[in-house]
């Protein structure tokens, strides 16, 4: 793959796809560290001379986060201190007059891309290619440049379909990203994985691909309680609700895994609910949120002593009950061996809980890229790029 830093970009008509996809609370976009990265891949564009239109999206469609990017132009504008456009036409006078009007270092953000119902199909490069839509972006610009590694793993229009039209280069997180998850892949061994998050299909493929050349894989989240409901143990209310969200949709891979390394999967020795922390087997009838206060010390004792650590996934619903995901993480900042934070909730909690990026030996701001990654899978994006 070429990088950025041998383009020739000044004076010349930059399209960028990048990632701005953010947590939105109380119907609000909340910025993040992964916007911060990507938001230094913009500047840099701007500062060498670059005409730049950024392309992104937020959310998907049906869901409560699936809105405009007007209001990211304004966090890109407070950021940077320079004013930045907002377009939201995808054809037509609007988006040529505005690409025109762009003078050397401008910035312009195109509206949500995944308001265009073909931008959700996967297909090849050469198909997308022959989108409408990239078809007509391609005419207005000279170079695309690919930064969005938290969407790599995604085959879609604004990521593969521009690389056989025009000079395609890999953005700086791109690049950096692709480096530290190498070194993971290969450095990693001996040391302790915990993961977590909503869903346990997310992470079966990292287990398989990576329980061989690790001590212990910690769980907690959703992987912890499916893990507990198939020992016929945890909250009848909450394998309920497991199962009703289809969240059990792996189960059966789940529990061959806990067969094979039962020596090394560990799950959670109690569980959080309103009421109190409970072992497994004495859990209430009532839903749980979040690993025990015992389990936290059990697991931060582990990861203390590991000589690397890979955590993807929150330890429950952070938002409301931090204490197990605080702990853990907290353990991880403690630590004297190679970290890694992978997946974008579990990145946020960087900040949520006071740390720096430098805590850490590298923290991932992608979350289905980083674990198809890190278990083995090429990335539809990267190989665009690479071809």
């Amino acid at each position: 793959m070429k990088g950025i830093e041998d383009a020739q970009l000044e004076s010349r008509n930059v399209l960028l796809r990048t990632d701005l996809n953010l947590p939105v609370e109380d119907g609000e976009p909340q910025k993040t560290v992964r916007f911060e990265r990507y938001v230094e891949t913009i500047k840099e564009l701007s500062d060498r001379g670059a005409r730049t239109l950024v392309m992104a999206h937020q959310g998907r469609p049906a869901r409560k986060d699936f809105t405009s990017l007007e209001t990211h132009a304004d966090f890109i504008s407070e950021e940077l201190d320079q004013e930045v456009e907002f377009v939201q036409s995808f054809f037509g006078p609007r988006l040529g007059d505005a690409v025109a009007s762009m003078q050397d270092g401008d910035i312009t953000v195109l509206e949500n891309i995944r308001f265009l119902s073909e931008e959700l199909q996967n297909a090849s490069p050469e198909r997308h290619a022959h989108d409408h839509f990239v078809e007509n972006m391609s005419r207005y610009f000279d170079v695309y440049v690919d930064d969005a590694f938290s969407a790599a793993h995604r085959s879609h229009g604004s990521l593969v379909g521009f690389t056989p039209l025009m000079e395609a280069y890999a953005g700086p997180v791109m690049q950096n990203e692709l480096e530290s998850c190498d070194r993971v892949r290969e450095e990693f061994n001996s040391g302790v994985l915990v993961l977590g998050g909503e869903k346990p299909s997310d992470i079966i493929g990292m287990m398989k691909h990576m329980i061989d050349d690790v001590e212990k894989v910690l769980l907690g989240g959703i992987p912890g309680e499916l893990a507990l409901k198939i020992q016929g143990l945890g909250s009848d209310k909450k394998n309920e609700w497991i199962e009703r969200n289809s969240f059990d949709a792996s189960q059966g891979e789940f529990e061959e895994l806990m067969e094979a390394y039962s020596d090394k999967i560990m799950t959670p020795i109690d569980l959080a609910t309103e009421k109190g922390d409970y072992r497994p087997e004495e859990v209430p009838d009532e839903m749980t949120w979040d690993i025990g206060r015992k389990t936290a010390e059990k697991y931060a004792d582990i990861i203390r002593d590991a000589d690397a650590v890979v955590m993807k996934g929150p330890m429950g619903a952070f938002e409301e009950h931090p204490s197990g995901s605080k702990k853990i993480v907290e353990a991880l900042t403690e630590s004297d061996g190679f970290t890694v934070l992978g997946g974008g909730h579990t990145s946020s909690l960087v900040q949520r809980f006071g740390h720096s990026l430098e805590d850490f030996s590298h923290v991932s701001i992608a979350g289905g890229a980083f674990v198809r990654y890190m278990s083995g899978e090429d990335l539809a994006a990267v190989e665009a790029l690479s071809d």
